[in-house]
């Protein structure tokens, strides 16, 4: 009898929704599937394709853009578009493998940098390349018109 209660009183809040709440609700939920989805699709083909997760590609990323190529560590999980879990192992994981180093901060000798490496910018490139196409192909069925004005019309959201 609890349960029926409860349902119904979910019910009576989403009848209260105003229309304009609801379609941001439905948009909101249609934004974060999709999103999940591409995400879920590009890291699988980054693991069958390249062998690695889509958090050590989301790093090299972010390193490439930052100043210098080089952002300490809190910088760099603040940057990340997925969550990294234990940063520090995977960055001594990508350190092993040569893709980045960690360098004294010039402005605080008690922190250090992650820094891109050779290596690490030529892995990047080749992957970059593929994500490139693997995004392009989720995106395939909307034409570039749509694609600028969604781009706009969801960069208004950060103005907020």
């Amino acid at each position: 009898h609890s349960l029926h209660s409860g349902l119904e009183k979910v019910r009576a809040i989403e009848e209260s929704y105003s229309a304009r709440e609801r379609r941001v609700l439905r948009l909101w939920l249609r934004l974060v599937r999709t999103s999940r989805r591409v995400e879920s699709d590009v890291s699988a083909q980054m693991h069958r394709t390249f062998g690695v997760r889509f958090v050590r590609f989301d790093i090299l990323s972010q390193l490439y853009r930052a100043p210098e190529n080089a952002l300490s560590i809190g910088d760099l999980g603040a940057s990340l578009l997925t969550p990294s879990g234990n940063i520090s192992a995977l960055l001594d994981r990508m350190e092993a493998d040569g893709l980045v180093r960690r360098v004294a901060d010039p402005d605080d000798r008690r922190r250090y940098l992650i820094r891109l490496t050779e290596k690490g910018l030529e892995s990047f490139a080749e992957m970059a390349r593929a994500n490139a196409q693997w995004v392009s192909g989720a995106f395939a069925a909307i034409d570039d018109e749509t694609l600028d004005r969604l781009h706009d019309e969801l960069g208004s959201i950060d103005d907020v």
